[in-house]
C-alpha cells in the first residue's frame, strides 16, 4: 500500500457532510463521522452516483441518485436497498500537526 495526500485538511470538513477528493486516479467521499475521518469510492455501484453528493443518515452514506446506503466504515451496503453491491473504504491518516489528509490505497 503507499499513501496518496488528500487536498483536503481536517479543519476544512463539516461532521456528517461528504466531501469530494482524488487519489490515485480514484474519485473519493471523505467524511467526518463521530470525530474521525473516513474515505470511501465515491461512485455509487448502482448507476455510478456521486457519493460525494450524498448525506449520511447515522452510520452511512446514502447516493443522492437512489438512496443506495453504504456503511462508512467498512463499505458493505444495507441489504435493505439490495440494488448497491459492498464498495471499496480506504484508510485516512492524518497529519497530527498540520491536519492534513493522506489515504492508504
Amino acid at each position: 500500500m503507499a499513501a496518496y495526500k488528500l487536498n483536503l485538511n481536517r479543519s476544512s470538513l463539516e461532521e456528517d457532510k461528504p466531501t469530494g477528493a482524488e487519489a490515485n486516479g480514484k474519485k473519493l467521499a471523505v467524511v467526518l463521522h463521530k470525530g474521525k475521518v473516513y474515505a470511501i469510492y465515491a461512485v455509487c455501484t448502482h448507476e455510478e452516483g456521486p457519493l460525494e453528493e450524498g448525506y449520511m443518515d447515522k452510520d452511512e452514506i446514502i447516493c443522492p441518485w437512489h438512496a443506495g446506503a453504504y456503511n462508512i466504515m467498512t463499505g458493505k451496503a444495507n441489504p435493505d436497498t439490495n440494488w448497491v453491491h459492498d464498495t471499496p473504504v480506504y484508510k485516512v491518516v492524518e497529519d497530527k500537526t498540520t491536519g492534513d489528509l493522506s489515504v492508504d490505497m
